[in-house]
């Protein structure tokens, strides 16, 4: 495997944890999860819903592994920092 696709999926991860623990800090100040999937899942999970959102993180990772191009891996890993980002704006708007 290519060491570039490696490290991309290697940040994948780092960023589904990311989006994970900047969502527990905003869910913490006393604000609402804006997915609507997310939503539903801690719904119906209550504080399990992290079950769900670390499977859909490694399913995408996966998927991304069998990718066979890594410009389109760099685009969806890209697209994984637009949440934590907005997590981020979030957390510093509210303090």
């Amino acid at each position: 495997m290519n060491w570039v696709k490696g490290l991309l999926l290697f940040f994948a991860l780092l960023l589904g944890y990311a989006d994970l623990v900047s969502t527990n800090v905003i869910l913490t100040l006393g604000l609402g999860e804006l997915n609507p999937f997310m939503h539903l899942a801690q719904t119906w999970f209550g504080v399990w819903w992290l079950v769900p959102k670390l499977g859909l993180t490694f399913v995408l990772t996966w998927l991304l592994w069998r990718s066979t191009n890594v410009y389109n891996v760099a685009l969806v890993v890209a697209f994984c920092c637009t949440p934590v980002l907005n997590n981020l704006v979030i957390i510093a708007g509210a303090n």
